[in-house]
This record gives C-alpha cells, sequence and structure tokens, in this order.
C-alpha cells in the first residue's frame, strides 16, 4: 500500500468528490443502488479522494453484532496504490472498535478484486447450511439489513471464517428443489396448475440444469480448471416474491467457480468463457432441440414434457445469452460477454430467435 495514502472517515462537503469516485467506479445502473450510511470511510492519495467505503453495523436479535462493508470502491485511474486494501483494513478497525462480534460483506461471485480482499483477511463464503447453523432465524434480519435477500449471484462473505466445510452436491440438489417449488407456485398462482405439474416440472428442471451443469463440468475439466458448484440463495427470496405476487419466475441455477476463494478473473477468462459457453450451449440446444420436436410433430405422446421444456430452457438461454449486466451479472452471459464478443452475439441471436419462431 502506498506510504502517501491516508484512509479516514469522510468529512463534510465531500460527499459529492466520493460520489464522483462511485460512478467512475461501477456502471451507470449499478448507481441506482448506491446508497449512504452514517459511517464512511475515504482513501485520500494527495489530496484526492481515491476510494471510499461504506460501513454499516446492526444487532441481530440473540444479541450478535454485525458490521457490514456495505459498499467499497476505488477509481480506476487510483490502481496500484492498495485504496482498496486500506479501506478494507480501516472498515476492520472501526468495527472492532464499534465492538463487533463479526464482519461480513456481499460480493459477487467473479467479482475477484473485491472477494480477494475479504478471501486474505480470513474471511469465507458462507454457504446456506452454515447461514442456518451461525444465525438460526436471525437470518431473516442479517438479509434484511445486508441486502442479500435479491443480490442474484453474491455470496455472504465473513470474518470468523464457516465452521466446517460446505457440499457442492447439496447446493445443487437444494437448488433444483426450491426451483421446482417456486415454479410450482408461480403456475398455482396463474391458476393453470395440472395434475402432471407434479411429475413434469421437477423433470424438466432436472434436465435443464443437469444438462448445463454437466456441460459446464466437462468444459473445465478438459481445460484442466477445477471448479466447484455454488449456489445462489438469495436468488430464492426474489424468484418467491415474484411467484407469489405475479405468478412470475426465472430459472436461477447457481453456478461453478474455481475452487479457490484467492483467484483473478482476467488471469482465468480464458478458461471460463468457454465453460460459460458450454452451459449457454447446452440451453440452446435444449430449447432449439424441444421447439423442433414440437413444431415437426415427431413425438405428439410427449407434449407434456418439451413445452414446459422448451419454456425454461429457452428463458434460460435468454438470461445466460442477452442479459449480461447488471443486476444479473452472474448467469454466463456476462462470462462470455467479457470473454469473446462476437461469440455473445451469435449466441444472443440464437437466443433472441426463439422467442420470435412459431
Amino acid at each position: 500500500m502506498d506510504t502517501s495514502l491516508v484512509i479516514r472517515p469522510i468529512r463534510e462537503g465531500e460527499k459529492a468528490a466520493t460520489k464522483q469516485v462511485m460512478r467512475r467506479a461501477f456502471s451507470p445502473f449499478t448507481w441506482l443502488f448506491f446508497s449512504w450510511s452514517k459511517d464512511v470511510l475515504v482513501a485520500e492519495h494527495e489530496g484526492r479522494i481515491v476510494g471510499g467505503a461504506v460501513l454499516k453495523t446492526f444487532t441481530l436479535p440473540k444479541g450478535r453484532k454485525v458490521g457490514f462493508v456495505y459498499w467499497v470502491f476505488t477509481d480506476p485511474e487510483a490502481r496500484g496504490l492498495g485504496a482498496g486494501q486500506g479501506l478494507i483494513e480501516g472498515a476492520l478497525d472501526f468495527f472492532a472498535a464499534q465492538g463487533c462480534d463479526e464482519v461480513s460483506a456481499c460480493v459477487e461471485g467473479y467479482n475477484t478484486s473485491s472477494s480477494k480482499l475479504f478471501a486474505t483477511r480470513g474471511f469465507s463464503i458462507l454457504s446456506m447450511g452454515e447461514q442456518l447453523r451461525r444465525y438460526g432465524w436471525d437470518i431473516l434480519p442479517y438479509w434484511w439489513h445486508s441486502f442479500h435477500f435479491m443480490d442474484v449471484g453474491h455470496f455472504l462473505w465473513a470474518k470468523p471464517a464457516a465452521e466446517r466445510p460446505d457440499s457442492p452436491l447439496l447446493q445443487w440438489l437444494g437448488t433444483w428443489l426450491v426451483n421446482v417449488a417456486l415454479l410450482w407456485l408461480a403456475i398455482w398462482r396463474q391458476g393453470r396448475f395440472e395434475l402432471a405439474d407434479l411429475w413434469t416440472i421437477p423433470l424438466v428442471i432436472l434436465v435443464v440444469f443437469g444438462a448445463r451443469s454437466l456441460a459446464m463440468w466437462l468444459a473445465a475439466k478438459a481445460q484442466g480448471l477445477a471448479v466447484r458448484f455454488r449456489a445462489w440463495e438469495s436468488s430464492a427470496t426474489l424468484v418467491a416474491a415474484l411467484a407469489l405476487l405475479f405468478g412470475g419466475y426465472f430459472p436461477f441455477t447457481g453456478s461453478f467457480y474455481p475452487v479457490e476463494d484467492r483467484w483473478r478473473y482476467r488471469e482465468l477468462l480464458p478458461k471460463i468463457g468457454p465453460m460459460a459457453l458450454a452451459g449457454t450451449l447446452a440451453s440452446l440446444l435444449l430449447a432449439w432441440g424441444s421447439w423442433a420436436a414440437l413444431r415437426g410433430g415427431v413425438a405428439p405422446g410427449m407434449a407434456s414434457l418439451l413445452s414446459p421444456l422448451l419454456e425454461i430452457s429457452r428463458m434460460l438461454a435468454l438470461l445466460e445469452t442477452v442479459v449480461a449486466f447488471f443486476p444479473l451479472i452472474s448467469f454466463n452471459g456476462r462470462r462470455i460477454w467479457d470473454w469473446n464478443r462476437a461469440v455473445w452475439v451469435i449466441a444472443s441471436l440464437a437466443a433472441v430467435a426463439l422467442f420470435f419462431v412459431p
């Protein structure tokens, strides 16, 4: 860290300058979600603000006091100064002075510039199972205060770290089961639930998620990239609200990530890109295959399976291609966009076409 870098509380009249740094650090759509708290740190270098951290503290019903890093950002032009490291260290000192029992933050799964700051300081990702063991019913106010109830593809990093290793297989099965339950809820809310949905929906989601997962895992293995599955637990509350209020639904698949906590996205993108493309191609093939079978009347007795298969796989194909921007950047579309724009355009056209064919 640059010795001339100063980490300090924000002063009166500095919000405008700090907000300008935030705007340079984040995409315009992210600006809509930005908010302040009463505790803000800034990184100052040679009289200029080059970063900021918005901090929150809250106490859970059972008495656990939590320090939460709500936002941390640095000026892209100030890279190499160690502003991000300094802000996290300053946040840890601040929370220690406040008597917090733990410190946490929600970080998007592929945002390794942020997650590495936490991983190198004793934080780890808490799976849904670990959160339930640690917080019990306090998980509800925890998610509310941390906004973890709708941040698709974000993981909860906490210090002290997880007490036991989690199971990727259980996370995958849990993702499948929750998607099944929420799609049932959405169909029921629309008033079109049928007895056959009790078996067709679980099977269809198993096929779609299974094909995507297998394709991604095989692509990673072929490149020598060790990956593991992680669930997107916070997506469930968002989709549950859509299903209950509007009869809406979108598949939240979870995804595969490098096994190590300390990795760099840009360094592994040449391998992550093809892995993401493999998963997207699986969805596209299922969608176009089921469309062709329905259109050609190849298997008329399978229409009860092929129709939901087409509906779910083409919805996922769209999320895995066109929707490559915040707040749904955790789907494969963003990985393909970052890796190869030409491939992203071709895949996106193939996905969009599914919604226009008769």
